[in-house]
């Protein structure tokens, strides 16, 4: 599986979650939506987490199944049910009541910090989405109209570095990006 920042972002954001809901007595099971509604009041500044749908956490959640799978863990994701049938799908393909018995009997605080280590891994891992490169005429365009709506905060000086601000543009920064980067 090709992770994404997104990917992983989202799945350090459910795990803790995961967690907690294994140690209430008995686990507690939750939608994929009441997980995402949890998220989103936990991290409201976390644009991943505030910008995520339900329909696309399966692949979230595999980042924490990896993680589980490598380190032989119960798997938490178990407790995440569909809304319709308050079960895991098929595809799930285990006795996720076992599997749920597994998951309350785990202590579940010796793992944390390997978890938070396996984050940290794979974002080292992520190569950067490269950003499709723009002419130089709809560069120039767009530095023309950022430098007209932001004259007034824009220091002096900066005509010297005109070809390098387009530069940066047409690599795929915005002009707010370019016009920063190129501020001594």
């Amino acid at each position: 599986m090709k992770v994404t920042e997104t990917d992983v972002t989202i799945a350090a954001a459910f795990y803790p979650i995961l967690v907690e809901c294994a140690r209430q007595s008995p686990v507690k099971k939750l939608t994929y939506g009441a997980l995402l509604d949890e998220a989103k009041v936990r991290f409201p500044n976390n644009d991943a987490v505030q910008s995520a749908i339900p329909i696309s956490l399966g692949r979230r959640l595999d980042v924490v199944r990896i993680f589980l799978a490598e380190q032989k863990l119960p798997n938490l994701t178990s407790l995440i049910v569909n809304a319709g049938t308050g079960e895991v799908g098929v595809a799930f393909g285990s006795d996720a009541e076992r599997i749920r018995a597994e998951v309350a009997a785990f202590d579940w605080s010796t793992v944390s910090d390997e978890f938070n280590l396996h984050i940290s891994s794979l974002r080292k891992n992520i190569k950067p989405r490269s950003r499709p490169k723009i002419s130089s005429e709809a560069a120039r365009n767009l530095m023309s109209e950022y430098y007209l709506g932001n004259r007034a905060s824009i220091p002096k000086g900066l005509e010297s570095k005109r070809n390098k601000i387009i530069e940066m543009i047409r690599e795929g920064l915005s002009p707010e990006e370019a016009f920063a980067k190129a501020v001594p």
